[in-house]
């Protein structure tokens, strides 16, 4: 289980967030990240191990990749208000 300043300590890195908005539309693996993000693919792997360790994203095995999706809506409605509040 996360306490709320760790879910914060995790969700303040602009990477993270790239990575978990491109995975609130489509679930993919660490290229299709590389390619929807223009990272490296040691930077997203590395990013993808916090953010799972969290619970924030989770993984399924199609044959020998491993394709990240957001584990819960609440995480999806987290970002949708965070960009609420920024623009406003």
């Amino acid at each position: 289980m996360i306490n709320e300043a760790k879910l914060f300590a995790v969700l303040s890195d602009p990477a993270r967030l790239e990575i978990l908005e491109t995975l609130s539309d489509k679930e993919g693996c660490v290229y299709d990240l590389q390619d929807r993000t223009g990272r490296s693919q040691p930077n997203i792997s590395q990013h993808l191990r916090i953010l799972r360790d969290a619970g924030l994203v989770e993984f399924k095995r199609d044959g020998k990749k491993a394709c990240y999706f957001v584990s819960k809506s609440k995480v999806k409605k987290i970002i949708v208000l965070a960009r609420e509040i920024c623009k406003e």
